[in-house]
C-alpha cells in the first residue's frame, strides 16, 4: 500500500467518524427537553418558575412562588426522585414581558416543563409558545376561557367561569327579587369572571341592577382602574339588594376601601380574589362581612391543610398562607407524581375518556400530546416534554389542602369544590371563615 493510498484511508476513516458524531449530536439535539440514560437517577430537571416579579400582581407572584418553594422543600428538592434546578422568570404584566421570559426558558434554559401564570391574560399570551415547542405549562393563576385545545395546559388553580358560577344560585336565593348590581375589569380574566356569574346568576331567574341590565366594566388599559368613585356613586343611587364584584391585586384593595369610605350601605358579595392573600393583609378590618366564593380557606378541616398551613406558618413567622400558596403548592405535587409516572411508562399515551380516573363526563375529549422537536423522544428511562405531557392526564387525584381533586380530561382543571367564605377575625388575624360548600365544578 503506498503512503498517499493510506493517507487517503486514514482521511475517510476521520471523515466518517466526524459525521457519525455529528449524528449522534443532532439525535441528541431533537430530543429537546428531556433526561436519558442507563444511570440518571441523579440527573437534574430543569423547571422555568414564571410569576409576576413586578407590576400590580407582584405580591401574587410572590405568593405563588413561595407555595411552589414550600413543597419543594417538604419533597426533598426533588421531583419524582429527580433532582430540580429552578429558573424563575420574570411574568410582569402579561403579555410581551410574559413571552419574552417564556421563550428565554424554553429555547435558552432548555427547561422541561413551565409552572405559573399569575393572570388569564399570560395564559393567553403563552399558549402558541406552548404548542410550537410542546413544552407544557403548569399554570397557577387565572385560566381564560379563550383556550379551545389544553394540550399543553393544566391548570392547578381554576377555570376563570367558574367562581363566579359556584355562588350565583346562593346568591339568587339572598336577594330574592332584588336586583344585584355587578362591576368588573376589562380584560379577558376579568370578563370571564364576572360572566361566570352573570350567565349563571341569570339562569337561576336573577336580574341585573346595572343600567341596560348590564354589567359595568371598569377599564383596564392601560393601567387598571384605582379610581372607583363615579361607579360607587352609582351603585348607592341604583337601589340594588346587592352587589358581586371580582377584582385582585392592587384593584381589590382600592375598590373595598372606597366601598367602605363612600358609605356604600350595600351587601358586598365577590369571587374570593378580592379579599385573598395579600388584600385581605391590606384590607384588614375594612373587608370584615364580605362574602365571597372561593376553592379554599385556611379554616378547612382536613389532614393535608392541617400540614400545609403547619408548613406555611412555621417557615412565614405564623402568617397564614392563602390560594395562591395553595396552587403553587400543588404545582409541585402533579409535577412530583407526574415525572414519577412518566419514568415508569415513558412510552403510555395520555389517558383517554375510558380510562382517566378524573370524575369527568363519560362523554369528554381527551387530547393526546403532539409531537414537535422540543418534546419527542421517549425511550426507557427517558423523560421528555412529551413523556411527561402525556404523564399529566395520568396523575389522578392531588391530596390537596382544598380537599382532594383531580384533573378534568375536557379542560384540564381541577375538578374541586367551592366554599362561601366571610370575612371574620380569629383572634388578631383576619381570615375568609368557611361557612359552607357552595358546589362541586370543573371538567
Amino acid at each position: 500500500m503506498t503512503p498517499q493510498r493510506s493517507t487517503r484511508r486514514s482521511r475517510w476513516r476521520l471523515a466518517i467518524a466526524a459525521a457519525t458524531a455529528a449524528l449522534l449530536l443532532a439525535i441528541s439535539g431533537c430530543t429537546g427537553s428531556s433526561l436519558g440514560g442507563s444511570d440518571n437517577t441523579n440527573e437534574e430537571i430543569r423547571i422555568g418558575l414564571i410569576v409576576p416579579k413586578s407590576g400590580p400582581y407582584k405580591a401574587i407572584g410572590d405568593d405563588q412562588a413561595a407555595g411552589w418553594r414550600l413543597a419543594l422543600d417538604k419533597l426533598g428538592g426533588k421531583l419524582g426522585g429527580r433532582p430540580v434546578r429552578v429558573i424563575e422568570a420574570d411574568e410582569g404584566d402579561g403579555k410581551a414581558t410574559a413571552l419574552a421570559s417564556a421563550r428565554k426558558l424554553i429555547e435558552q434554559d432548555k427547561v422541561l416543563a413551565l409552572v405559573g401564570g399569575g393572570t388569564a391574560d399570560t395564559v393567553q399570551t403563552l399558549y402558541p409558545l406552548l404548542k410550537e415547542s410542546g413544552v407544557p405549562l403548569i399554570g397557577t393563576g387565572g385560566r381564560p376561557s379563550t383556550v379551545a385545545d389544553p394540550t399543553y395546559l393544566w391548570s392547578t388553580s381554576w377555570l376563570s367561569q367558574e367562581t363566579g358560577a359556584s355562588i350565583a344560585a346562593y346568591l339568587r336565593q339572598k336577594v330574592g327579587e332584588g336586583r344585584v348590581w355587578v362591576i368588573g375589569p376589562d380584560y379577558i380574566g376579568g370578563r370571564d369572571q364576572i360572566g361566570g356569574f352573570v350567565d349563571a346568576f341569570r339562569k337561576a331567574g336573577g336580574k341585573l341592577a346595572n343600567p341596560g341590565g348590564e354589567p359595568t366594566w371598569t377599564p383596564w388599559a392601560p393601567a387598571p382602574t384605582t379610581e372607583f368613585s363615579p361607579y360607587l356613586t352609582k351603585i348607592k343611587e341604583s337601589g340594588a339588594a346587592a352587589v358581586y364584584t371580582f377584582y385582585a391585586g392592587a384593584s381589590a384593595v382600592e375598590f373595598v376601601k372606597q366601598y367602605r369610605q363612600y358609605g356604600v350601605d350595600v351587601p358586598l358579595y365577590a369571587s374570593g380574589f378580592l379579599t385573598e392573600g395579600p388584600s385581605l393583609t391590606a384590607l384588614g378590618q375594612q373587608a370584615k362581612g364580605i362574602y365571597t366564593a372561593l376553592n379554599y380557606s385556611t379554616t378547612l378541616d382536613n389532614a393535608a391543610n392541617r400540614d400545609f398551613v403547619r408548613r406555611y406558618t412555621a417557615a412565614n413567622d405564623g402568617k397564614l398562607p392563602n390560594l395562591y400558596h395553595v396552587c403553587g403548592w400543588d404545582a409541585a405535587l402533579v409535577l412530583d407524581k407526574a415525572i414519577a409516572e412518566a419514568l415508569a411508562r415513558p412510552d403510555a399515551p395520555a389517558a383517554t375518556p375510558g380510562t382517566t380516573t378524573s370524575p369527568t363526563p363519560s362523554n369528554a375529549t381527551a387530547v393526546s400530546p403532539a409531537a414537535s422537536p422540543a418534546s419527542t423522544g421517549g425511550a426507557s428511562g427517558e423523560l421528555t416534554s412529551r413523556s411527561l405531557t402525556a404523564a399529566l392526564s395520568r396523575v389522578g387525584s392531588i391530596d390537596s389542602p382544598r380537599g382532594a381533586w383531580q384533573f378534568g380530561s375536557q379542560n384540564h382543571t381541577p375538578v374541586q369544590a367551592y366554599y362561601l367564605r366571610e370575612v371574620a377575625q380569629d383572634g388578631q388575624v383576619w381570615v375568609n371563615r368557611t361557612v359552607q360548600t357552595l358546589t362541586t365544578l370543573g371538567s
